[in-house]
């Protein structure tokens, strides 16, 4: 087991070994889920065959993640 440490941000680094049993390569994106125990779970998702979205796409997905980022500071806040 491997212990990671939340940072500014709420970001996280995967450590090397993980990453390398998931195959996972800078620019993958991963679906987050607290499950009913309260775990985290971590899982790829294929964008398009894991090819690089399109500017289309992109922006969704980032549009996506800043509402949520927004949703997770807001929570925090109160």
């Amino acid at each position: 087991m491997t212990i990671v440490k939340v940072r500014r941000a709420a970001q996280i680094t995967l450590p090397l070994v993980i990453r390398e049993a998931a195959r996972l390569e800078e620019g993958d994106y991963l679906e987050a889920e607290v499950t009913e125990s309260g775990a985290i779970l971590l899982r790829p998702v294929s964008i398009a065959g894991r090819r690089e979205p399109t500017p289309a796409q992109e922006a969704e997905i980032l549009a996506i993640v800043d509402e949520e980022r927004k949703a997770y500071a807001a929570e925090r806040r109160s």
